[in-house]
């Protein structure tokens, strides 16, 4: 039984399902759920636009970081009220720095029992490049971790003209 839970959100929809599946695992003991956003020292830069070292600054504060973060953890609770059966204690949790890095150290930090994290977030391009997430924590966690991800949907697939 998972007494203790450790759910990495990012805001994707993987991210959401594996609460999901949190919430399954922990519901047989009522266990307790860890949700951790983390977010990154600086902004992304996207489409290639510079930013001021100004907006960057602004944009790694403490209190910035704790608003857009507990918006992440919100928007993944609001997607709960369709599963049945889960009412433990959730903790929310916003850490700032590399995810791998936070994930491990806040898993070891509070001795959960298992991992449960999307495998498909948000930063797809440098997954591509630099290895995902997923794939770090689960080599390098203290304890257990279980990957999910949204099944591909046999509609995109006959939509791209693939054989489904």
């Amino acid at each position: 039984m998972f007494k203790s839970l450790l759910i990495p959100i990012d805001g994707s929809p993987d991210s959401h399902i594996a609460l999901n599946v949190a919430c399954q695992l922990a519901a047989p003991v009522q266990g307790k759920l860890h949700l951790l956003n983390v977010r990154e020292p600086f902004p992304p830069m996207h489409q290639g636009e510079l930013i001021s070292v100004e907006a960057a600054l602004k944009a790694a504060s403490v209190e910035t970081a704790q608003r857009e973060g507990r918006a992440v953890l919100d928007a993944a609770l609001d997607t709960l009220p369709s599963f049945p059966g889960y009412n433990g204690e959730f903790d929310l949790l916003i850490e700032q720095g590399y995810p791998t890095r936070v994930i491990v150290t806040v898993a070891e930090r509070l001795g959960v029992d298992a991992i449960v994290m999307g495998s498909r977030g948000l930063g797809q391009l440098q997954g591509l490049m630099m290895g995902s997430v997923s794939h770090k924590v689960t080599h390098l966690a203290p304890c257990r971790v279980l990957c999910v991800h949204e099944p591909p949907r046999k509609h995109a697939h006959a939509a791209e003209g693939q054989p489904v």
